[in-house]
């Protein structure tokens, strides 16, 4: 007899066990289901994870599904997933023909928010679509988030809870100040020990990784470059660190200018790494200082030391988890959430300086 209703249950292929059902020691019931809707932005999924160990333990023996942009998959840890859907059509025909016990949609945007008012669930916390095509809220517990959206003295100067507390309040979890759940497998740090073996990088000064890049929204998010210049010489003088270059590939050109214009020994990376090689090469830094950006959001999950450089967004709804320095110029323009500035006034008053007392007070 075969039992589709087990957690491993493939249908297509043998289970992972390589077993038939009838007398299976390892079948599992699937009595309660949750899928999780976060699409959009790395450094959000990434930190949604957080959410997984108060899900498991809300919902013992329940499985887990997440539906996320494809981008974006490598963020998941697997193991604790029963199902990954990318965002996109052949997932959702498979979703549609489902029926989940809780739904948490977390995404404000069109595309997520209609589809988790589509979806049928017993239970629907979060973001969905009204018949207008606006956005509505599933549970109340939901409407602090919701206002967030809209009220920006409440977003930039009143709200004081984390991104994890409000995710936590949507999902009517205890917050227990739970960390990301991401999982990165030893082949992905292989390129990054290549490159320091290769370049004899097996020294004992501090390892501190420049996360270079703003993003691919908000250009606002960018430090000068001649501060990143300042701020080698400081560390160097300073620390007798070891300066490595972090970045993709909107960073080329960026980081190919420091390495020309400084007159310091500094390693360039690379721009062409996949999601993980990057994580690879942040797993093996003793420091990282960047701006809000995924490689932020990958060193917390990595448990590095972070120094943090706020601009045009609010650094109350980051947690680094008693790992880091927020360094933030509270200007009366900022937060601003503006995708373009004339200026930057905000990240300029933010000196090298102050970075490197910063990067101090970590080592």
């Amino acid at each position: 007899m075969l039992r589709p209703n087990c957690r491993f249950w493939r249908g297509d292929k043998p289970c992972q066990f390589k077993r038939l059902c009838l007398d299976c020691p390892h079948f599992q019931a699937i009595d309660f289901q949750i899928l999780i809707i976060k699409c959009r932005a790395q450094g959000d999924v990434l930190r949604t994870t957080c959410l997984i160990p108060a899900l498991e333990k809300r919902y013992p023996g329940s499985v887990i599904s997440w539906v996320v942009d494809p981008e974006s998959v490598d963020l998941l840890p697997q193991s604790r997933l029963h199902r990954i859907w990318p965002f996109e059509l052949e997932s959702l025909l498979a979703l549609e023909v489902q029926e989940f016990d809780l739904l948490i949609s977390l995404d404000k945007e069109p595309g997520p928010a209609a589809l988790a008012t589509k979806l049928r669930s017993r239970k629907k916390f979060g973001f969905g679509l009204n018949e207008k095509g606006n956005l509505i809220i599933f549970n109340e517990a939901s409407a602090y988030a919701w206002r967030l959206g809209v009220d920006d003295e409440l977003k930039f100067h009143l709200n004081q809870k984390t991104y994890q507390e409000i995710i936590y309040e949507i999902a009517e979890l205890p917050y227990e100040r739970n960390e990301y759940v991401f999982y990165l497998e030893e082949p992905n740090k292989d390129k990054a020990k290549n490159f320091f073996t290769f370049h004899g990088l097996n020294d004992s000064h501090p390892r501190i990784g420049l996360n270079t890049g703003a993003g691919t929204k908000f250009e606002t998010k960018q430090w000068p470059r001649e501060y990143f210049l300042e701020l080698i010489r400081l560390l160097q003088d300073k620390f007798k660190a070891t300066i490595f270059l972090l970045g993709g590939q909107r960073e080329r050109e960026f980081n190919h200018a420091l390495m020309k214009l400084s007159n310091r020994p500094i390693y360039n990376t690379g721009n062409d790494n996949s999601l993980l090689e990057f994580a690879g090469f942040i797993s093996m830094m003793d420091i990282i200082v960047t701006s809000d950006t995924l490689g932020m959001h990958l060193a917390i999950a990595l448990k590095k030391p972070v120094v943090a450089l706020f601009g045009p967004t609010s650094p109350q709804e980051i947690d680094l988890y008693d790992r880091g320095q927020k360094l933030f110029a509270g200007l009366d323009c900022s937060p601003c959430y503006r995708q373009k500035c004339p200026d930057l006034k905000c990240l300029k008053a933010i000196t090298p300086q102050r970075v490197a007392e910063a990067v101090g007070k970590l080592l």
